[in-house]
């Protein structure tokens, strides 16, 4: 990691990691809260732990999570979550409808996306973020210190956002790690007698239970699992949207705000 010029003008200083390294960062952190929860072996990470219990101590600072936030009605309806850089703590918050929709669908993809989403920043941005008094210049007024996050961003849609970018990786590889989460996929593929990436990708019903059988065994979304299997070159990438098209899907875009 290194420290730059922030290119989008937001800031006076910009996080440079080179690749592969939020991933090893990830792993470390990943391993490590798993071994305090004596849960070695899990391929899902509990989030809640991992934000409330295991990162106080690995980042050595109090971290408040507030999962009932009316962020939206304060910030605006895209806004999913927050992370406040105060002095003496890190503060994350989920908006509440996020967290009640969760509870009421015991679908927790979205909500463990958004929460490690902001961990994410915890663990890779104090050093721009905690010390930087310009901040509030970015967002809102009286946000000093503060990055809220909205819905496209943490749905990897960018507009040169490169902390969010950062954020998602650190989400990603939290979630659903490289080597683990191909293990599983090729685990599962492989069950059904199916040789091919390729050839899972045309069969529309085996597709969609594998991509659930990695939803419910990593605690994720579909919508996450087809995003990261694309990123990983297992499927076709997002930008490839005429090809999923061509094969009865819709655009991955589609597949991220909910529509698939």
């Amino acid at each position: 990691m290194k420290i730059i010029k922030d290119k989008t003008g937001h800031f006076g200083r910009g996080l440079w990691y080179e690749e592969g390294e939020i991933e090893g960062i990830a792993e470390r952190h990943r391993q490590d809260c798993l071994r305090l929860a004596n849960e070695p072996d899990s391929p899902a990470l509990d989030v809640d732990k991992f934000v409330e219990i295991y990162l106080p101590r690995a980042l050595n600072t109090e971290i408040i999570l507030d999962p009932y936030m009316d962020l939206q009605s304060v910030e605006g309806p895209d806004v999913l979550g927050a992370t406040h850089f105060d002095p003496d703590c890190l503060k994350i918050q989920i908006d509440r409808r996020v967290t009640e929709e969760a509870e009421r669908s015991d679908q927790w993809g979205r909500y463990n996306a958004t929460a490690t989403h902001e961990a994410g920043h915890c663990i890779l941005h104090p050093m721009i973020f905690q010390c930087d008094p310009n901040q509030q210049v970015l967002f809102r007024p009286n946000t000093l210190n503060k990055i809220s996050c909205l819905k496209r961003t943490i749905e990897d849609r960018y507009s040169g956002e490169w902390w969010e970018y950062q954020a998602n990786q650190m989400m990603a590889n939290l979630l659903m790690p490289k080597k683990l989460f191909l293990a599983y996929f090729e685990m599962e593929r492989n069950a059904y007698g199916v040789q091919s990436n390729g050839e899972l990708v045309q069969d529309e019903h085996l597709f969609g239970a594998v991509v659930g059988y990695l939803a419910r065994t990593f605690q994720v979304s579909k919508q996450a699992v087809k995003y990261r299997l694309g990123e990983l070159n297992q499927i076709p990438h997002p930008e490839q949207e005429d090809m999923l098209k061509d094969n009865g899907f819709v655009s991955f875009g589609d597949i991220l705000s909910g529509k698939g």
